[in-house]
């Protein structure tokens, strides 16, 4: 029987050498800091009137024309936001309820049902966006061209709804207009809940924070942070 000289393994296994890092290479997730996790630190941001991380754009922008194409409009409302971003939008909000006659725990409370605490939001990991029909800000619930055609198309496109109308579902209300690029983001909450959360939301100034117990801390990651469509985590 033939025998293949040890020449030919060698030659063989050269020539496959750079597949096999090109392929280790394409499938490592990057490796986030803490600040980049939390908003704190800029991440390398891409695009023209909104900024994400650029993979997460161009698909974005890629999902849109074909939308377009087929008669759909798609608005982009909020996509990156900053640590600081995310806590003007707490501080109203918290305000807001506080005018209302809320105590500062029940301002707390309603302001997380549809709000991230500062240093917990997606939207700071680029990655994620907040989208409408060009018509009105948000539609939850409400059936329409714009919906159905999100509820077909978007995960072509590696997008998928965060908080879904699940009702085993923990965590924030249903949003419609969230949604997550599934490639990126992924692997960023694997991270993130690596983190020591508790210890880095001790050290930020944040409206209603003195309620901010361990306990409390804790379920708030379980339910929200961890709340979300089960394909995203």
């Amino acid at each position: 029987m033939f025998k293949k000289p040890k020449s030919f393994f060698l030659i063989l296994f050269v020539i496959l050498i750079p597949f096999l890092l090109m392929n280790f290479t394409m499938n490592k997730s990057k490796i986030y800091s803490v600040k980049e996790l939390i908003g704190k630190s800029d991440i390398a941001l891409y695009g023209k009137g909104y900024k994400l991380q650029k993979e997460a754009y161009l698909a974005l922008e890629k999902m849109r024309k074909e939308a377009r194409r087929q008669g759909v409009k798609i608005r982009v409302i909020s996509a990156y936001r900053d640590f600081d971003h995310q806590n003007k939008i707490w501080k109203r909000k918290y305000k807001k309820f506080i005018a209302k006659g809320f105590s500062s725990k029940g301002a707390v409370k309603k302001v997380k049902e549809y709000t991230a605490i500062p240093g917990t939001s997606r939207h700071h990991w680029g990655t994620d966006v907040d989208l409408s029909n060009g018509e009105t800000r948000f539609t939850n619930h409400k059936r329409n061209k714009f919906t159905n055609w999100m509820d077909s198309n978007a995960h072509k496109f590696g997008y998928y709804r965060v908080y879904t109308n699940n009702k085993l579902r923990s965590g924030y209300n249903y949003e419609s207009w969230h949604y997550s690029y599934r490639k990126l983001a992924k692997p960023m909450l694997e991270q993130y809940i690596k983190l020591d959360i508790i210890k880095e939301l001790r050290k930020q100034k944040i409206k209603g924070n003195k309620y901010f117990t361990n306990a409390f801390l804790n379920k708030y990651i379980e339910n929200h942070v961890l709340g979300i469509n089960d394909y995203l985590y």
